[in-house]
């Protein structure tokens, strides 16, 4: 399973109108997937994301190092639900977002059955 911590330290073109741009947290929040995605190719599936649902807690600003958790929150049949948080460097929330995947087959691009690894991790 990878690492579920991933930090950042917001730079100068994340920062719009004197705090971080909301569209720059997905891409902090997608950058903290990206060995997600590796684990879950090396388990046979691709994941796309089905649904976002993010919650915007406190503004981040130049400088401030963030910090991202990741964990799997919930697993069904063919779908998964990765809980994702950023802190600030003061560990207050900063953003809380869930991120439902669907699992879709390396060999036959068509949607699967969840793995049992990622079941019981």
């Amino acid at each position: 399973m990878p690492n579920a911590k991933f930090e950042v330290v917001v730079p100068v073109e994340a920062v719009h109108g004197g705090h971080v741009n909301n569209v720059k947290y997905l891409e902090f929040l997608e950058n903290a997937r990206r060995p997600w995605y590796e684990f879950f190719f090396g388990l046979g599936f691709r994941a796309f994301v089905a649904h976002l649902d993010v919650e915007y807690k406190k503004e981040a600003f130049l400088g401030d190092r963030l910090v991202i958790h990741s964990a799997i929150e919930r697993v069904g049949n063919t779908s998964f639900v990765l809980a994702q948080t950023i802190q600030n460097q003061n560990e207050e929330n900063v953003l809380k977002a869930k991120v439902t995947f669907v699992a879709i087959s390396v060999e036959t691009g068509e949607k699967m059955r969840i793995p049992d690894e990622l079941r019981e991790s």
